[in-house]
């Protein structure tokens, strides 16, 4: 019996073909966004530079800002912390707690 080959025909329709689709933002705008950066990092020394003026002269913000930026934000707390002032029982609460407990000396059981 004679065995059947399937070909696949060539066709245009469909599937992914090279230099099909819209070209990526990134790449539709390279030279704005490459002129954009440019002069962003070379307009940055100066504004550190102000800063730090700012800062030094007692501005509490961009002391703030500058310190957040070389040594990251401290993370802001969910809760407020604990008052340690106060204990966490009286001693009528450990006492009453203590006599509800069960010895192992009263149950003839050796302490390992």
């Amino acid at each position: 019996m004679a065995q059947l080959e399937i070909v696949k025909a060539e066709s245009n329709h469909g599937g992914a073909r090279p230099g099909a689709g819209r070209k990526p933002k990134a790449l539709r705008y390279a030279s704005e966004l490459a002129a954009a950066e440019e002069k962003i990092m070379s307009a940055l020394p100066a504004a550190i530079e102000a800063l730090e003026a700012a800062a030094k002269a007692g501005d509490v913000a961009a002391a703030k800002y500058l310190l957040d930026r070389a040594f990251g934000r401290v993370k802001e707390q969910t809760a407020p912390p604990a008052d340690d002032r106060a204990l966490p029982m009286t001693e009528a609460d450990l006492e009453r707690a203590l006599s509800n407990w069960v010895w192992a000396d009263s149950l003839n059981m050796p302490l390992v």
